[in-house]
């Protein structure tokens, strides 16, 4: 592109035109990039539509559904000429111009539009995938959609995911499954011939029988089918509502022949059917189980991936994926996800991907987003374009002055996903720690922000002070994790510890959430960065344990712990109840026992220990927790924790105790047998 250079500014302007033999949509899409560069331009006269007397470019926009290659361009002396099969393609073709103009033409302005992926040398390409579309902040800006080259998601869906029951409405009881021979408001009947009507009716009444709307026909989000009559005759199972989801697809696809209609290959549908799919309806394939890690063609649930839309290739030539691209736990802290997503873009293309749907943070904020949503479009678009360098391409544009140092970081993170760990769709801060965030590296880039955020202006410095915000609630979930040692929050004086200064700071740092857009919550269940502040202030900075002689002490637990979880027993730092990735030590069963080694202790205090009540993440309270010294009964707390608390609670236990002389102290509790119950254990403590 060097050999370019101010090559554009050489003429009087841009004459926007069409080619013989013009059809209204050629005209219509000329008329669209003289209106756009018209707008951009610093003086009217340089942009002109026809014909003009001026020497200037002359750009020849031309739609060709018979095209071989999804887009072309090809370029003869000072003509510019633009081909592409369909509006998408020429959409996003004609912003690849603008922008290209505009990084040699100063009288263009692009600064508001992302990198270009192209040169303006003759060139041609396809899109990758038919349906590509990002769900995520910058993904579902409209005002950008179009120009990165990604589908609309909000228009694309007349029906999406498991959002059935919203277009049934109030008639929705007359749908409900029958399960185990009763009817069951937790799943739908999809032999019903009330469905079928319910869905013919929304879509004639507010989609229209012309257009090209997709819908999503799928069962709730349970793994039972629906086992009536109808249904079982038509080959469902109690676990398989393939054969009725797939006989209503099939009605609606001839029903409505512009329209598309899919299923999603996912707990009750998971199976794949036997019948031919017709050239209008298609399959979502969940990509749940196929873990996020570097492909390397050895795991066995790649091969099980594989087999799967092998599967579904027989039956159907519409298969997209949906794909994850963040830690649906904590959208805050960075999720190095772009070069496995480009492996995995590579593997669902090689395997007869023709769509890819990319789930992200929705509407809430994510770190790294706007940057993140143009290198995957770009590679929705081409999965061979180098990662490394369409994130320096970005942060060039976006941060002047920060470039390299967020380049540099970012990438870092990324190589270090690529030792071949997990990354975790549902993780806390310690699963992050393990898989690519090393904290001292962290901790340093988070120190220096302050000083980039101070240097930069304008755009740059407010992104840069959003991201600073954002991080402010990663460097306290480290600092919480590592409680008293070099990456914590607090030092150790013998049997207590003191919070640093710098804690109140990143909560004020964090504090400022408020001023940006989409930073109300952190994860996925909306839990609230204000209410995250106000537990960290009551639980941490305020904590009841002021010191405790149990602090350091390395227990012993049936069932066993690994050793960093049953340190975190007696760390003195308690955990947050809205959130059990935050300081909980989670042990599964209705009992366990937990052993301190008192020995040379003697001394009588309080004992107090701190447990974590979430029945809907089946997380309970113990009912009792006795206590043994040297083996012998010695006393009993009985708790009596709430069925279902709006959020999760902390609930305490404590008693007067004298360990004068003991040598163990064991610690039994047990709950209420429940079928999958945990407990969630944050704190023991004995405070003098």
């Amino acid at each position: 592109m060097q050999a370019r250079t101010e090559i554009f500014a050489s003429k009087e302007g841009y004459l926007i035109t069409i080619g013989e033999d013009p059809t209204d949509k050629d005209t219509r899409w000329a008329k669209y990039l003289y209106e756009h560069l018209k707008k951009r331009a610093n003086d009217d006269e340089m942009v002109a539509f026809g014909v003009s007397e001026k020497e200037m470019w002359r750009v020849i926009i031309r739609i060709d559904p018979t095209l071989q290659e999804g887009f072309r361009i090809a370029i003869k002396g000072s003509e510019i000429e633009l081909t592409a099969a369909d509006d998408r393609q020429m959409l996003w073709l004609q912003y690849q111009l603008i922008k290209k103009i505009s990084k040699e033409d100063p009288r263009i302005d692009g600064s508001d539009l992302p990198p270009a992926i192209i040169n303006l040398t003759d060139t041609c390409g396809t899109f990758a995938f038919d349906y590509q579309s990002i769900y995520s902040p910058s993904g579902l800006n409209p005002d950008y959609t179009g120009v990165m080259g990604l589908n609309n998601f909000d228009d694309s869906w007349g029906i999406w995911g498991h959002n059935l029951r919203k277009v049934l409405g109030d008639n929705v009881d007359k749908v409900y499954a029958t399960i185990h021979g009763k009817t069951d408001d937790s799943q739908l009947c999809f032999s019903s011939e009330e469905m079928y009507r319910q869905i013919e009716s929304y879509i004639v009444d507010n989609i229209g029988e012309k257009g090209s709307s997709r819908f999503v026909i799928a069962p709730d989000d349970t793994p039972y089918a629906c086992t009536c009559a109808s249904c079982t005759a038509m080959g469902n199972t109690e676990k398989n509502a393939t054969p009725a989801v797939t006989e209503l697809l099939l009605r609606l696809s001839q029903r409505f022949p512009k329209h598309s209609f899919f299923t999603i290959s996912y707990l009750s549908t998971k199976q794949v059917t036997d019948k031919q799919l017709p050239s209008n309806a298609g399959i979502i394939v969940s990509a749940i189980d196929f873990p996020l890690r570097r492909i390397d063609g050895k795991n066995a649930q790649e091969k099980k991936f594989m087999q799967q839309l092998n599967q579904w290739k027989k039956v159907t030539k519409n298969i997209y994926i949906w794909d994850y691209i963040n830690n649906f736990d904590d959208y805050l802290t960075p999720f190095p996800i772009l070069k496995i997503a480009q492996q995995r873009l590579r593997f669902f293309k090689q395997n007869g991907a023709s769509g890819i749907f990319f789930n992200g943070s929705g509407y809430s904020y994510s770190s790294f987003d706007e940057m993140r949503t143009f290198v995957l479009s770009a590679l929705l678009i081409n999965p061979e374009l180098p990662v490394d360098e369409l994130i320096k391409s970005y942060f060039n544009q976006e941060y002047p002055v920060s470039k390299k140092w967020l380049y540099d970081y970012y990438t870092e993170l990324e190589n270090n996903a690529q030792s071949g760990k997990r990354l975790g769709l549902y993780a806390g801060i310690r699963e992050s720690e393990k898989g690519f965030l090393y904290p001292e590296k962290f901790i340093k880039f988070y120190d220096e922000m302050g000083n980039f955020v101070s240097e930069a202006k304008g755009k740059e410095r407010k992104k840069l002070h959003e991201l600073q915000t954002a991080l402010s609630f990663t460097r306290m979930e480290l600092a919480r994790d590592h409680g008293f040692d070099a990456y914590g929050y607090a030092k150790r004086n013998g049997k207590d510890i003191q919070p640093l200064p710098q804690t109140r700071e990143w909560i004020a740092q964090l504090k400022e959430h408020k001023a940006f857009a989409g930073m109300e919550y952190y994860n996925e269940s909306a839990y609230e960065i204000d209410y995250y502040i106000k537990e960290w202030e009551q639980y941490i900075l305020a904590s009841d344990i002021k010191k405790s002689l149990f602090l350091g002490m390395n227990p012993s637990t049936t069932p066993k712990l690994n050793k960093n979880d049953s340190k975190k027993l007696t760390d003195g730092t308690h955990g947050l109840p809205g959130d059990y990735h935050c300081g909980w030590v989670i042990i599964p069963g209705e009992e366990c026992t937990i052993n301190l080694p008192v020995k040379g202790l003697n001394a009588s205090g309080t004992f107090y220990i701190s447990f974590l009540n979430l029945p809907r993440h089946r997380i309970y309270a113990p009912q009792q927790v006795q206590l043994l010294k040297d083996g012998v009964a010695y006393k009993t707390i009985d708790l009596k924790p709430e069925d279902s608390p709006e959020k999760g609670e902390m609930m305490k236990a404590t008693v007067p105790a004298d360990l004068n002389g003991t040598e163990q102290l064991s610690i039994k509790i047990s709950c209420l047998k429940k079928p999958g119950t945990q407990m969630g254990i944050d704190e023991i403590a004995f405070i003098p």
